[in-house]
Order: C-alpha cells, then structure tokens, then sequence
C-alpha cells in the first residue's frame, strides 16, 4: 500500500513539473509545432522518470512484476494530472493554438461538428481522447517500469541478500 501511495505521489509531481513545462512552452512559442525533437525532448525525460520509478522498486522488493505496476500506475497518474494542464492550456490560448499547423485538420473539422463554439469543440475533442491517451500513456509506463526493473533486479536487496 506505501508503494502504491508513493507512485501516486512521484506521478502526481511529474504531472505537475510537466504540466507546468507544457504551459511554459506555450506562453514562450505559442505557434511551436510538436515536431518529433519537441516530443521526444518533451516525453524522453517523461519516460525515464518511469524506468527509473521501476528501476526502485524493483531494487527495493526484488520483484520484478513490482517494476511494470509502479511505471503503469506512475505513468497514469502523471497523465491525469498532465492531461488537466493540457486542457487547462488549451483553453488559455485557444486563440494563438488553433493558428497552430498541426491543428489545422481539427480546424478544418470544426465548421462540420455541429458545435457553435470552437473552444466547447475543442473541449469535447480533448475530453474524449483522454481515455485512450491515459491507457497508452499507462502501456508505456508499464514497458518502461519493466525496462527498468529489469535494470534493478541484480541490484536489488533480495539478490544482494
């Protein structure tokens, strides 16, 4: 139960320093387009924290299914808390975000939505992707909370016992 409330903890600050890296970099460049280097300099950092929140607990029971579970459920809760900030954000510039390039397939959708505000459109479209982006977000964590358990096993206090 400790663990658990520990990788809520650690996810939930992740979720908050990415969440606040996410709003930053909007106030900053606004029109930034998520290229694959912003993603991967925006996610990678995301992912290690994952490993190595696996790595530890793996280290700490000598159980390795103790790796995926913390990286799953750490990965979960920084999206949940990731995923406000978006939406959060989103809302905040929704002026300069919809100018964005690669929103302009949602841009182009929106006169055919049926929806006479952009921003309730944009709302429902965030909403309802959230699931799906959760659970991805919750796969990834789990593969990488299984990397890096795998990396903690041989240091951890059961194998050095």
């Amino acid at each position: 139960m400790r663990r658990n409330t520990q990788a809520v903890a650690i996810g939930g600050a992740l979720g908050l320093v990415f969440g606040a890296w996410n709003i930053i970099a909007a106030e900053l460049a606004p029109l930034a387009d998520d290229t694959p280097a912003a993603l991967l300099a925006f996610y990678g950092p995301m992912f290690i924290a994952w490993a190595a929140a696996g790595f530890i607990a793996v280290r700490k029971t000598g159980r390795l299914r103790d790796g995926p579970r913390t990286g799953a459920l750490v990965a979960f809760v920084t999206f949940v808390v990731l995923t406000a900030f978006v939406i959060a954000r989103v809302n905040l510039v929704l002026d300069l975000t919809s100018q964005r390039p690669d929103w302009q397939n949602l841009m182009a959708r929106y006169p055919t939505s049926g929806f006479r505000s952009l921003r309730t459109y944009v709302n429902y479209i965030y909403f309802t992707g959230a699931p799906f982006k959760l659970l991805v977000a919750t796969a990834i964590g789990g593969l990488f909370g299984f990397a890096g358990g795998c990396a903690g096993l041989p240091a951890s206090r059961a194998a050095v016992s």
